[in-house]
């Protein structure tokens, strides 16, 4: 008998790429309310553990690694397997900018974490025996993919490539049994933004801006968001999804 759904999660063992910060560390605190153990891998040793201490969970662990070194990355997820479901939020900068001004040198670097890194964490799921049969890896893409406007040439290409790589890997994956899904956030408030270099008070400006054209009336936060992870993880029936959470903002013209 399948258990009951507010049971759904409690001992299952995930991982959350990327789960020191963000919208990674929603989803993993949210996945912790709900009973899960929880496996955060980081490319910071600090910030993992700033990140647990944070959390102060007995169900809470973590792991050091880099994707951009396939090797030491494929074997700190094989050392978590097996586990029941596998989340990817790891993002090192947002790409925005006219494309006139865009350093590509440095696109490609970041392109190496959100996409090269999603890809990477698919072919590992393919190869090795990393999530059970009937569990599930979720991708983390965006709305730039759907409406790039002016300055998102390069950051929507990345995330509308996540959109067919999702589709792709749910299909190579199928004679395993693993679904694959993508979450796709519209404007959230988190660090990231302090990495674009926007003051504090510029990042209001914008968020209070924002929240007045959104039909929800506010711009998510991480906790918020997370309610499409614990979706992409608790839904049996979800595969080859992608997961809109943005307060509507593909409504606004």
């Amino acid at each position: 008998m399948p258990p009951n759904s507010k049971d759904k999660l409690v001992g299952r063992k995930i991982v959350v790429v990327g789960g020191t910060s963000g919208i990674g560390h929603g989803a993993a605190l949210a996945l912790l309310e709900h009973g899960a153990h929880v496996a955060i891998v980081s490319s910071s040793e600090e910030k993992l553990n700033a990140a647990l201490k944070r959390i102060d969970h007995p169900n809470a662990s973590g792991k050091v690694s880099d994707v951009r070194n396939e090797e030491q990355y494929t074997e700190v997820l094989k050392s978590l397997a097996p586990v029941d479901h596998l989340i990817y939020s790891s993002v090192d900068k947002i790409i925005r900018g006219a494309i006139a001004d865009a350093d590509l040198d440095d696109a490609k670097w970041y392109f190496g974490v959100k996409f090269w890194g999603s890809a990477l964490t698919g072919k590992i799921a393919s190869k090795y025996d990393i999530i059970n049969s009937g569990g599930s890896l979720t991708l983390t893409s965006g709305t730039g993919a759907m409406k790039p406007g002016t300055t998102a040439s390069i950051g929507g290409s990345l995330n509308a490539g996540l959109f067919t790589m999702t589709q792709g890997l749910a299909n190579e994956l199928t004679p395993k049994k693993i679904r694959v899904n993508c979450v796709v956030p519209g404007m959230v408030v988190t660090e990231l933004w302090d990495k674009m270099g926007a003051s504090k008070d510029q990042q209001k400006e914008m968020f209070d801006s924002s929240s007045k054209k959104l039909p929800v009336g506010f711009v998510a936060t991480p906790e918020d968001i997370a309610e499409a992870y614990l979706y992409c993880v608790r839904a049996d029936y979800a595969n080859g999804t992608l997961i809109t959470i943005d307060g509507g903002g593909v409504l606004q013209n």
